[in-house]
Order: structure tokens, then C-alpha cells, then sequence
């Protein structure tokens, strides 16, 4: 396929655009892979933040069409966490992308200062500036500004300074906070903009795995605007066109598109037999007492216990968010034509199950006033929420342990950390661990304090840190890292998983934090089982990361990609085939840059594994753990990754 490039080099602000044409890329992943392995061969790069690791970012080929969903806007680079390539997507933000009139965007080099890149098209030409910002002033605005802080503020400022640049088109911000400058785990943030407004309750980001990290600190862009007139010319039928989607949509599921989209995304907008919508409504009451709490304690705390605990969430936490969000109806979407309406919010802010888990539950807050305060603190500052909460959950143990003391991290007080506090004055406790949490966002993100400097490399690496430092605080044979909850790759990668207690979250993948995997959770299958289910699920995560289609749209669009490829570039794509393919590619890479799998070196990791097991029924693994609990997660993560290595046909064993 034929795919228009814009590559900035910020060393010499050169810009130039270029035709691309390869007949195995399809998609932003599959050029992106390109560039890293066979141009610039980021793999050799020791250092995450070279400025030839190069950002690229861009549009799927769907962009531009009709379709809900196809205007996800993906982000491709090295991960400074993780250290293979890695896909972070944005939701709705190439609903205006797409009108500058470009595909995909290659950023290298490295500008002297932080650096704003505005991208323009009036309908006949492409535009692009470099506007520069000193440091200190650039930091200055993070602190403050209109009386708001971090991202929230330095969005404002742009709309405030560089909005007249568009004249009158509709743009959009995507932007770095404080993290990016100080940590691994920076995230690239953006809102929808209506009249020059921001929307409130629409936020989205490009976060896991250090987006906003490698555009900051290897490429000193602070942020990027864009927004045009240019129009999308599909080769063949044009899916642009309500009748032409609906003739294929509806020739593939045989019912009315509007029907099938409605079906399929319904627990994402609003759920009527559960009387709730999005991923905060829908998961806490299916979840149960399987919910992540008190960084991953649940295989020390008691059934009973974790039952009550629930009950707490759901009446501190899941109650009010019903009555605010889905009772009153504040839905909006991403900023592209969605029916969906997927994002709830309440008292301006924006509740999504991921970063009100890591940054709640998690991290010792089940009280969702307490929640909206260390969530709303951790956006600000730009972090990847669930990198973050996973760490600031880790942290806080710590200190509640005082293996770590508060004034070395910087924070008032030692948390209630422990499930007595959760049961027994929940409000009480969370309103503190909350407060603690939005105090290290803060430290780590400006990098106040040593440790938390130290911390800001995340947990693995810190942990190693810490062991040396601090080693006569630690019993014989621990570590600081056997409290951490990470899934590890090579000897210093990590990612923190997402929210759920499931045993595919932490098998070490080419990408994992993301959904490559399966992640249901209170379910432990055999290990070819689970390896099988693994491989199917990423075939399709790959799919939709490549091309920028949102995964909550997965349920309908799935059978129909292969049809609209046909249809609108006359292309015919073996879709599972080529997402084998490409996925050896990745582990090639990954592989190359020194990132293969390792066992696990947490035993917190092992103990959610092993009471697993137990917990999810399946009594004869969770016999074989009570005997040789480390030898037998050893065999379990052996039989699933050479059976993973089987299906795809490559290397990939510990």
C-alpha cells in the first residue's frame, strides 16, 4: 500500500514529505517496524532517549471514513520500560490528524529547546512551525497557569498563544506534562476541542509504555497541534460514504449497521440489564472480590475479607460514580463520530476503570472523592496512570513496611496501608493514601527528592537500586523488587500490568500493559491453553493497533476488516497471516535490542500466580504450588511460552 510521510528532523527543523509503498505495510506498526529494524535499527541503541530513536505517529488506512472507531491516533517507538518497540494509541485524535493530509509522522533528532510543532493544511498546502519554549518557562507553566497545573495547563496555554494559527480549522493538542521531563513513564496527552473549548470529560492518551518519555526527552518536543482542511481519497470505493459502509458492514453481519454497532458496544455506553456503562461501571461489579488492592495483596488477604472489602468499593466507589456519571448521563466520546459515548464523567473529571483502579484500589483509596484527587494529580503531571499506580502502590507498601521512610520520598505521613483500615474506616484511609499518592505524582514528577528521582525509573529498576542502598533494611534473601508487580523482559525491562487479576497480564510478550494477551480474569487454564488464547487475542490486538481502529469497537469490527480492505484499497489481506508476521518481527526486534523473556524476580508476581490457581479453581496446579511454589510457576511459564513459540513459529522461551 501507498502511505504519504511527513518527517520532521528536529536537529536542523527539516522538513520533507515522502511516498512510501511497500507491499507488507498496511498500517503505522508495520512502518514503524520498518524504520526501527531495517533504517535506522534502533535495536543497537543501549540509550532509550537517542534521538534516533525515532516517534512515529499517525493515521490507520480507515481515517477518513464514516466508521466509528477508525481515528485512533498511534504512536510507534523503542520503550524506555518495556525496551522493544512498542504501540501507544490515542483516542479520536486523527479525527483531526487525518485533515492535515498526511499518513503517518517521523520525528528524529533533537531540538536545542522544548519545542511546539504545529501542523497546518488549507486545503492546498502543508504547514508546519517550530515554536521553541525555554525550560524554565516551560516548567513555570506546569506549576501553574489559569489556575490549573501540568498538562491541564499547558493545553490552555496553547489554545491561549498558537489557536490563531489555524484559522478557524479544527485542530487538536497532543501534549507532555512534568513526567516526560523526569521519569520513564511519561504519557502524551490530548482533549477535544469544540469552538476553541476543551471538552470536558474527553481526555485521552498515548501512555503506556513511555510515549510522551521518548518524545520529551529524546526529541525535546513538548507538544504537537494539528488540525486542516485536506480531504481522504480512498483508491477504490469510497468508505467515506454512508451507503457504501453500510453495503459492506451489513453484507458481512447480514443486519442493519446501526444495529450491529449498538449490539456490540453496549457495555461501553450504557448496559441495561446492569443498569451501568464504561469500564469503570462495568468491571467493579463483575470483578468482585477479584479486584487489585493494596498493590496486588489479594493472595494474603481472605476471602471474607476481600468480599468486604468489595462491598466497600462498591458503596464508596461504584455508587456514586453511577449516581453522577450514568444517572445524570455526562457521556461524551473521543472526539470523532462515535455513537458509543464511551467516556463518563462527574464533577468535571473523567472516570475510566483503568487509572481510577491503579490510582484507588490499588494504591489504598476505595472512596471515589479521595480517588478523584491522587487520579486527577497523576494526569496533571502526565504520567501513564497505570504505570504510575502500579508504582505508587509499591511505594506506599514500602513506606507503610518502612523499608522506605516517608521524608526520603517526600511525602507527609505513612499511609494506611493494610485491609483493616479498608474495612474498618475506609473513607478515613482512603482520603490519606490518596493525598499520599497525589504527593508523589508531584515529587516524582518534578523530581524533587532522590529517591523519588530513582523511582521515576520504575519499579524494577528502582528496586535494584534500592536493594543496594538500602540493603540492611531487607530480611535475608528479599527484595525490594519481590513487591513490586511487573511483568519483566530481558535484564531491566518492565511494564506494569493492567487492572485485572489475570494470569496472561504477566507472561512476558513482545508487548504486554496493552491487551496482546488473554487478560480474564479469575480464570487459570493449562498452559497450552492459555498460550493459545494468548496468540489469538494478539493476533487481532495487533490489528487493531496498526491500523488505529478502537478495540471497544472490536466486537463488530473484527469479520469486517478483511472486506474493507478489499473494498477501499482492493487489497487482499491475510489478515491472521500477516499479524504472525509481523508479531515475529517484533520479538526479532526485541530480541536484537537484548529484550527476551525472563522468569519472574518478584515473588509477589509468583504469589498472584500461584494463589491463582487456588482461587480460580483449578485444584490440581494449585496443589503442585502449595509443594514447589517457585519450581512450578518456572514450568507453567516454560510450557506457555514454548507453546506460544510453536504457534508462531519462533524462539521465544525462558
Amino acid at each position: 500500500m501507498e502511505f504519504s510521510v511527513l518527517k520532521i528532523n528536529l536537529d536542523g527543523k527539516n522538513v520533507e514529505i515522502e511516498k512510501f509503498e511497500r507491499e507488507d505495510v498496511y498500517g503505522i506498526i508495520d512502518y514503524a517496524l520498518y524504520l526501527h529494524d531495517e533504517v535506522y535499527r534502533t535495536y543497537k541503541f543501549d540509550d532509550p532517549y537517542d534521538p534516533n530513536n525515532v516517534m512515529v505517529f499517525g493515521k490507520g488506512p480507515f481515517a477518513g471514513s464514516i466508521l466509528p472507531g477508525t481515528h485512533r491516533l498511534v504512536f510507534v517507538y523503542k520503550s524506555p520500560l518495556y525496551g522493544g518497540l512498542f504501540p501507544s494509541t490515542m483516542g479520536g485524535a486523527a479525527y483531526q490528524f487525518q485533515k492535515v493530509g498526511v499518513d503517518f509522522v517521523v520525528i528524529e533528532g533533537k531540538g536545542e529547546k522544548p519545542t511546539v510543532i504545529l501542523l497546518t493544511n488549507d486545503g492546498e498546502r502543508l504547514g508546519v512551525e517550530f515554536h521553541e519554549i525555554e525550560l524554565e518557562k516551560l516548567i513555570e507553566i506546569w506549576r501553574g497557569y489559569k489556575e490549573e497545573e501540568g498538562v491541564y495547563a499547558f493545553t490552555q496555554y496553547l489554545i491561549d498563544n498558537f489557536a490563531d494559527k489555524f484559522n478557524g480549522m479544527e485542530y487538536r493538542i497532543a501534549c507532555v506534562g512534568p513526567a516526560s521531563l523526569n521519569s520513564n513513564m511519561g504519557a502524551v496527552f490530548s482533549q477535544t476541542l469544540r469552538k476553541g473549548e476543551r471538552v470536558v470529560g474527553s481526555d485521552d492518551w498515548a501512555a503506556r509504555g513511555g510515549t510522551g518519555s521518548v518524545l520529551m526527552r529524546a526529541h525535546n518536543v513538548a507538544a504537537i497541534m494539528f488540525g486542516g482542511k485536506a480531504k481522504k481519497k480512498f483508491p477504490k470505493e469510497d468508505i467515506g460514504s454512508i451507503k457504501v459502509t453500510k453495503q459492506i458492514v451489513e453484507g458481512v453481519h447480514k443486519k442493519p449497521m446501526n444495529e450491529v454497532i449498538s449490539e456490540k458496544t453496549v457495555k461501553y455506553k450504557y448496559n441495561p440489564k446492569l443498569k451501568t456503562g464504561g469500564t469503570f461501571g462495568g468491571n467493579y461489579p463483575a470483578e468482585g472480590d477479584f479486584v487489585p488492592v493494596l498493590n496486588w495483596q489479594m493472595p494474603y488477604i481472605p476471602k471474607e475479607d476481600r468480599i468486604k472489602i468489595h462491598e466497600n468499593i462498591m458503596k464508596y466507589y461504584w455508587e456514586p460514580f453511577n449516581k453522577e456519571a450514568i444517572e445524570t448521563k455526562n457521556w461524551t466520546n473521543c472526539g470523532e463520530p462515535c455513537p458509543v459515548v464511551c467516556k463518563k464523567f462527574r464533577k468535571g473529571h473523567h472516570v475510566e476503570y483503568e487509572p481510577y483502579e491503579a490510582n484507588g484500589p490499588l494504591s489504598g483509596s476505595i472512596a471515589i472523592y479521595a480517588s478523584d484527587i491522587s487520579v486527577h494529580a497523576v494526569d496533571a503531571m502526565g504520567f501513564d496512570a497505570i504505570s504510575f499506580g502500579g508504582t505508587a502502590a509499591w511505594v506506599l507498601e514500602l513506606v507503610y513496611k518502612g523499608l522506605l521512610q516517608p521524608e526520603e520520598v517526600g511525602l507527609s505521613d505513612k499511609p494506611d496501608f493494610d485491609k483493616e483500615s479498608l474495612l474498618l474506616k475506609p473513607v478515613e484511609a482512603s482520603e490519606k493514601n490518596a493525598k499520599l499518592v497525589a504527593e508523589l505524582a508531584h515529587r516524582v514528577a518534578f523530581a524533587e527528592t532522590e529517591v523519588a528521582k530513582i523511582i521515576g525509573e520504575g519499579i524494577r529498576r528502582a528496586g535494584e537500586v534500592f536493594d543496594e542502598r538500602f540493603k540492611d533494611r531487607l530480611g535475608y534473601g528479599e527484595s525490594f523488587k519481590d513487591y513490586g508487580v511487573y511483568t519483566p523482559l530481558g535484564s531491566n525491562g518492565e511494564i506494569v500490568p493492567t487492572m485485572y487479576w489475570a494470569i496472561g497480564n504477566y507472561i512476558p510478550l513482545p508487548i504486554q500493559g496493552r491487551y496482546w494477551t488473554f487478560y480474564q480474569f479469575g480464570v487459570f487454564l493449562e498452559p497450552e491453553e492459555l498460550a493459545n488464547k494468548i496468540v489469538a487475542s494478539a493476533l487481532y490486538e495487533y490489528w487493531y493497533d496498526n491500523i488505529g481502529w478502537c478495540r471497544f469497537h472490536r466486537g463488530w469490527a473484527k469479520p469486517v476488516l478483511k472486506a474493507l480492505f478489499m473494498e477501499a484499497y482492493g487489497k487482499n489481506v491475510e489478515m491472521e497471516e500477516h499479524a504472525k508476521k509481523m508479531i515475529r518481527k517484533l520479538i526479532n526486534f526485541a530480541k536484537k535490542a537484548g529484550y527476551e523473556p525472563v522468569f519472574w524476580d518478584s515473588m509477589r508476581v509468583i504469589d498472584l500466580i500461584a494463589k491463582g490457581a487456588e482461587e480460580f479453581g483449578n485444584e490440581r496446579w494449585a496443589e503442585r504450588f502449595k509443594k514447589e511454589k517457585v519450581a512450578t510457576a518456572k514450568e507453567y511459564l516454560r510450557r506457555v511460552l514454548r507453546e506460544y513459540s510453536r504457534l508462531l513459529s519462533v524462539d521465544w522461551v525462558v
